[in-house]
């Protein structure tokens, strides 16, 4: 727990005061966690594997809007704002997570350590929802799903080659605005260009610059 982001500057007793108010649990790839508008749904952290964070379109279409990653957590704006939360989480992954109800959680944003981390959680929130939009207006499909590559390692360290837990090829697709096929195609000539390299199930990012370069359009 120490290693998640709401977490991070906060003491050892506020830590293990976490561990004791959460519920450890494994959910297998496609199961939803919560979905949208549910008015008790949990702060979510995730310990392994990946979700998704999705909203309904008004023609009832889920539209995939980010990825949640291990450090990270989804749910807490609903719960702070004392607000349905306004998209659907699911497993893209096997994936276990410790899951808070909403007044085990307020607890803990009683603490000035993980609000201050909430925040700052919040505003990159805002900040990635902003940018993906801009990238829906770009023109080229590989500078957008460049921006859905570069988002994903957002959050790691700062390395010259990051290794990066991509979403599925039709959650790309979805987030970027092009076809599943279009999305293979543009991975295929990232790789073949030495931008990305396959790893087993995740992706290592060779060439940051470049990517940032094409990210940027």
């Amino acid at each position: 727990m120490k290693n998640q982001t709401l977490f991070s500057g906060a003491s050892d007793d506020v830590v293990n005061r976490g561990i004791e108010l959460a519920r450890i649990t494994e959910f297998r790839s496609g199961t939803y966690i919560c979905h949208q508008g549910d008015p008790g749904s949990p702060l979510i952290l995730v310990l392994s594997g990946q979700l998704r964070f999705s909203a309904l379109s008004e023609n009832g279409i889920e539209v995939p809007i980010h990825a949640v990653n291990p450090g990270q957590s989804v749910g807490g704006p609903a719960i702070l704002c004392d607000l349905p939360i306004l998209g659907s989480v699911a497993a893209v992954k096997k994936s276990t997570v410790a899951l808070l109800s909403r007044a085990n959680a307020r607890q803990l944003f009683d603490e000035p350590e993980v609000l201050r981390a909430l925040s700052r959680s919040m505003a990159q929130e805002i900040q990635d929802y902003l940018q993906h939009h801009a990238e829906k207006g770009l023109p080229r499909a590989d500078t957008r799903i460049a921006g859905v590559i570069m988002s994903a390692i957002k959050n790691t360290e700062i390395d010259d080659s990051p290794l990066a837990d991509l979403p599925t090829h039709a959650t790309i697709g979805a987030m970027a605005k092009v076809s599943r096929e279009t999305v293979s195609r543009v991975l295929k000539s990232l790789e073949h260009r030495g931008v990305i390299m396959k790893e087993g199930r995740q992706t290592r990012v060779r060439d940051r610059i470049a990517l940032e370069r094409l990210a940027a359009g």
